[in-house]
């Protein structure tokens, strides 16, 4: 029989007793199947389930708990002539046994904390069944409590508290993360981790106990019991699976409101990688209820990560004149510039991007990601690097990029207002299509600090935000000397930005990919000038004679340079820079948008 609800014991005084040394708790029959009727066997039958609570000023160590029910029914600890057995667990570890078969306790009160009770239910726990338990110390001294069922027939059908849980889990063989070791710290080995991903779905759960554990003849065993023979699981959810869940030991407490994405990391001991072995993961909730699922192997035809060979780098860029997407979730502009992120990735053998994040390292913040990577999330466009206007996206936001060797890609995110400040740190996630997720850290170009020329005495002070865009072969406006002119071809032209307060900009230049100046706003020979213009008089120039610029800046300011191609700017392989002076030597300088 199922039953189902929540008794309250009342706390019956014996003579002598302490008030209050022992309270308990009926949480009803669970679906789950621990014990047997002599040991932590399951039978096929359901548990019941009891908490207990001990007070911490009992003087004396618990050696035996017994469960008497009335008409019938006596369950022990102890091996005891009729009794069936009554199995214990702490609630902070509920899914290891203290005593696998009947045996003396030995409890320390002042250490234990609640404790769980379980044992099978052969037809005893049914309405108008009444129970007592009975605790005994190990200078023989006892405590009783009633737990007086309360339970009817309606209630016994009404079902399951919190509902059913439903449990799936794959094998994803090795991963490209390093979490943790062959022992109990939650520290890696420089080893590449085995991934299991295990989806749970529950109505407001919590997950307190987590085992991997090989069930074909093999001795893997992985839990996140902390003291346990077996070897630790780190935990991550599988929209942020860099970040560690477990607590320092190992353990977890992890609520499932809904539906629960994790990724289970342990150290392979190739049984994992082989994808050969049959496993089985067993959850254990805060309720004392188990469930488990087998684990599925992905099969031979099926993308592989442990030889998936992914490496990328991941560019803060500044800002550019896009504005795909907005301060909320999906793609829609909202009217002003995006933010934008270059990532350089490679992989191979072929595989396919299915979600992109961007997040700041220490988790605060807004958070950006295609649709289904990160509940919430501002939206991210994506496009490649040589067509920067023609999104990626689906139409709900989401993408499907097949990626074979290198791509180079251009993310769009809405400016929260701190996103260029110098302190914050960011992250890019890649999502593949092989359940594997990969994560750098942004590199940050010097767009985003000040910097001194050589020479200077102190550093400068001054913070500010640069960013600038290639656009193609506009105007005619300059030549390959050092002065403007015309030559009758057209120019290269750039679009860049730049936000500063309280600076007088003296010169801009625009370096090659070896580091040299190859054209300058006061340029000397062989550097060729570097025309520049400021919205939205973009076709006059601002330098048609030699000298510093003498521009004075405050706030934000776009600019339209114009230079002669010396070959570099029709090369795709190039890589250009511009630094732009001010009159204090500071400096700013920013990779440029291709």
């Amino acid at each position: 029989m199922l039953v189902t609800g929540l008794l309250l014991a009342s706390w019956s005084r014996v003579p002598g007793q302490e008030s209050g040394a022992v309270e308990a708790t009926f949480l009803g029959v669970k679906k789950s199947d621990r014990v047997g009727a002599s040991g932590a066997m399951p039978d096929g039958k359901s548990d019941a389930v009891f908490s207990v609570k001990l007070s911490p000023d009992l003087t004396t160590n618990i050696d035996e708990i017994e469960l008497i029910g009335s008409p019938v029914g006596s369950w022990s600890t102890s091996p005891k002539p009729g009794a069936i057995y009554l199995a214990v667990a702490s609630s902070k570890t509920p899914s290891r046994i203290i005593n696998p078969k009947p045996a003396t306790l030995r409890i320390n009160p002042k250490q234990s904390g609640p404790l769980l009770l379980f044992a099978t239910d052969e037809g005893q726990f049914g309405p108008g069944a009444k129970f007592q338990l009975k605790v005994t110390g190990a200078d023989g001294r006892t405590w009783t409590t009633q737990a007086p069922n309360e339970l009817t027939d309606n209630s016994a059908a009404a079902g399951e508290i919190g509902g059913p849980i439903r449990m799936t889990a794959i094998n994803r063989g090795l991963s490209q993360y390093d979490a943790v070791n062959p022992g109990k710290t939650m520290k890696g080995d420089d080893q590449p981790d085995g991934l299991f991903q295990l989806t749970i779905e529950a109505k407001n759960k919590t997950v307190t106990a987590l085992e991997i554990r090989r069930v074909d003849g093999g001795a893997s065993l992985w839990d996140t019991i902390p003291g346990s023979p077996a070897g630790a699981i780190g935990v991550a959810l599988t929209s942020d699976p860099i970040k560690l869940l477990n607590q320092r030991a190992g353990a977890i407490s992890i609520d499932v409101r809904d539906r629960l994405n994790l990724n289970l990391y342990v150290a392979d001991n190739g049984d994992v990688a082989g994808r050969k072995a049959l496993f089985r993961i067993a959850a254990t909730f805060s309720d004392g209820e188990i469930a488990w699922t087998p684990v599925e192997n992905v099969g031979p035809g099926a993308a592989r990560p442990g030889v998936t060979k992914v490496n990328f780098l991941a560019t803060w860029l500044g800002f550019v004149t896009t504005d795909a997407v907005g301060k909320y979730p999906g793609l829609k502009p909202d009217g002003t510039a995006d933010a934008v992120f270059g990532l350089d990735i490679e992989v191979s053998p072929k595989s396919t991007i299915t979600g992109l994040e961007i997040n700041r390292s220490d988790g605060l913040g807004e958070k950006w990601g295609t649709t289904g990577t990160f509940p919430g999330a501002w939206g991210l466009g994506v496009a490649y690097q040589t067509a920067p206007t023609a999104l990626l996206n689906k139409p709900d936001g989401s993408v499907s990029i097949p990626v074979e060797g290198r791509v180079q890609l251009y993310l769009y995110a809405a400016d929260p207002g701190d996103i260029s400040t110098t302190h914050q740190s960011y992250r890019i996630i890649v999502h593949l299509s092989d359940g594997s997720s990969y994560q750098q850290a942004v590199r940050k170009p010097l767009a985003s600090t000040s910097t001194v020329a050589p020479g200077g005495d102190e550093p400068a002070k001054a913070k500010g935000m640069l960013s600038c865009e290639f656009r193609g072969f506009i105007a005619d406006l300059v030549n390959t000397s050092t002065r403007p002119g015309k030559d009758g071809y057209l120019d290269g032209t750039f679009i860049m930005k730049l936000q500063i307060d309280n600076k007088k900009l003296t010169k801009i230049e625009i370096s090659g990919s070896n580091g040299q100046v190859k054209w300058s706003s006061d340029p000397k020979p062989p550097i060729m000038l570097l025309g520049v213009a400021t919205y939205p008089k973009i076709y006059k120039l601002i330098n048609e004679r030699p000298g510093p610029l003498q521009t004075s800046m405050s706030g934000k300011r776009t600019f339209y340079l114009y230079a002669a191609d010396n070959g570099l700017l029709s090369d795709p392989k190039a890589v250009l820079t511009v630094t732009v002076t001010f009159s204090d030597k500071s400096s700013l300088k920013s990779e440029i948008i291709k």
